[in-house]
């Protein structure tokens, strides 16, 4: 019998679905080891839990066929627009202004959405379009008024191994806008925009 077992076991060997006891000096120390792996590793896991959150969200789809008729045709701008609004959350959760992997991934997503959308606008103009346009505008255009917006960073220097200080600044700006007030912030609003998109095409995702 190994160290943990020692440590968990059941008040009646008889009953083999009883529920299982931790000492709570045990549960202690898993926790703060737990709790120390996690700092330790903190851009590991959340490009973890992105790849694992994409998944789940991919499933909230059901099957192929499904998929392909609830998105009327536009399965690769759904699937980017999902993954762009794990980016976001991911973003309001931790500052990601410093991680290059994360640029270049929403760098990358940003520039396969403005072709998946320089062609929505050639081809459809629904009011399920018009809410997709009015959001890469929104974004596109942060903040306003500014010469250098997030969306030319995100198409300038997409793919590169160094983020500029003011793109930096702007990822830094979002993050902490979120974290101090929430319900106010930019990130919520285009959360929020990217959910009444789902809604309008019958998607639904968990938060």
């Amino acid at each position: 019998m190994g160290d943990l077992d020692k440590n968990i076991h059941r008040k009646n060997e008889s009953a083999p679905y009883e529920k299982i006891v931790v000492h709570p000096i045990e549960k202690e120390r898993r926790e703060k080891e737990g709790y120390k792996s996690l700092k330790n590793s903190t851009k590991t896991q959340v490009f973890a839990t992105l790849t694992s959150y994409f998944k789940k969200i991919l499933n909230a789809f059901g099957s192929k066929s499904k998929l392909q008729a609830g998105l009327a045709g536009k399965q690769h701008i759904f699937e980017n627009l999902l993954a762009l609004r794990l980016l976001l959350f991911i973003l309001s959760q931790s500052d990601q202004s410093h991680n290059p992997e994360f640029t270049a991934q929403i760098s990358e997503l940003w520039h396969n959405l403005q072709d998946d959308c320089n062609v929505l606008l050639h081809q459809s103009s629904s009011e399920l379009d018009d809410k997709i346009k009015f959001f890469m505008i929104q974004v596109h255009k942060f903040p306003p008024g500014a010469d250098h917006t997030l969306g030319y960073y995100f198409t300038e220097y997409a793919g590169k191994d160094w983020i500029p200080f003011p793109f930096m600044e702007l990822l830094q700006g979002l993050h902490q806008e979120y974290q101090a007030s929430p319900p106010i912030s930019v990130l919520q609003n285009w959360l929020l925009l990217l959910d009444d998109i789902f809604n309008s095409a019958g998607i639904k995702i968990d938060s």
